[in-house]
């Protein structure tokens, strides 16, 4: 069955991520990404940091290696670091939350690989799985609850922001290397419909 592409309009939100959460928080975003951890993660982010965006929607990121870590471990993982923080399973219209996999390390694509573990976070804490990673890998994964597409200049430099047009992707990483006051990090737009299914700030 062939495709067809209408124009449209998709509201996005702007957000960042950072190796080292900036302080003070950057302002003009209205969510990120916060590192909860992984086996290839560079830095899991501390709970100072993780204070310091409190007030933002927050999508948890766990950046595992595929191809050599158990999925199933891997997957333990994520959800003991989200029942740790108290991250709710579903937002309060009842909707299942997103968390996501950074998936730019180890093997890939390694579709069989996200799948166990995907799966198998989602049967522990009934939350949808969002997929990360470069043009060149991301489209052989399977997309589950949507792809978040690295898609900047090489090398690394502020880009226009854009959502990369392609079914089921939900965010883009348009810049990286940003200098802030207080540290780097790199910009993203999220559609409105993620920002509301991810880690929302106490009311």
């Amino acid at each position: 069955m062939a495709q067809l592409w209408l124009r449209g309009f998709v509201r996005v939100i702007k957000a960042f991520d950072a190796e080292h959460c900036p302080d003070p928080v950057p302002t003009g975003y209205g969510a990120c990404m916060v590192y909860a951890g992984g086996s290839s993660a560079a830095h899991e982010w501390t709970s100072s940091e993780l204070a310091l965006v409190k007030h933002l929607p927050r999508l948890p990121v766990w950046v595992p290696t595929p191809g050599s870590e158990d999925p199933a471990k891997a997957a333990s993982g994520f959800a003991e670091w989200l029942r740790g923080h108290h991250v709710p399973p579903v937002n309060r219209y009842g909707e299942h939350m997103r968390v996501m996999w950074d998936l730019e390390t180890g093997k890939e694509p390694d579709p069989q690989w996200l799948k166990r573990a995907a799966d198998h976070l989602q049967k522990q804490t009934g939350m949808w799985n969002v997929v990360y990673g470069s043009i060149s890998t991301l489209f052989g994964q399977p997309a589950r609850s949507g792809y978040i597409v690295a898609n900047f200049p090489s090398p690394p430099a502020v880009g226009q922001a854009h959502l990369y047009q392609r079914p089921n992707v939900v965010g883009t990483q348009y810049s990286a290397e940003v200098p802030v006051p207080g540290g780097v990090i790199d910009e993203n737009v999220f559609t409105a419909e993620l920002v509301h299914q991810i880690w929302q700030p106490a009311r």
